[in-house]
């Protein structure tokens, strides 16, 4: 009896250190140059979200996630609406990763979805 395709485990190199299966596909590449150029115009977005809480020069600094840094739940709905209104695309609030970001993460994200800086 043969095993479905979609059933057959995954080979060992196949799989991440820890084990874990992820079902995002892989993400595209972002340039660095487009990425350094809004990663200063997200971290003003971050920081406003906060009521500056978090300072602009921290988050560019940090590689920790947001979450760490002190940025809210109520921070990271205020957040969506700036960067939608901003760059016109559409965040995934469903989305559990971008609860866990760093700031590149999340400008690499924005950058995916079609953000661009501005001048």
């Amino acid at each position: 009896m043969s095993t479905p395709e979609h059933t057959m485990p995954l080979p060992p190199d196949a799989l991440p250190s820890d084990g874990r299966v992820s079902d995002a596909p892989p993400s595209p590449a972002v340039p660095s140059d487009r990425a350094e150029a809004l990663r200063p115009q997200v971290a003003a977005l971050v920081s406003r979200s906060t009521d500056g809480l978090i300072g602009v020069r921290e988050l560019l600094d940090s590689t920790e996630p947001l979450a760490a840094l002190g940025v809210s739940s109520l921070s990271l709905l205020r957040l969506v609406d700036a960067v939608e209104e901003t760059y016109g695309v559409f965040v995934d609030l469903g989305d559990r990763t971008f609860h866990t970001e760093d700031l590149r993460g999340l400008t690499e994200r924005l950058i995916r979805l079609g953000a661009e800086a501005t001048p």
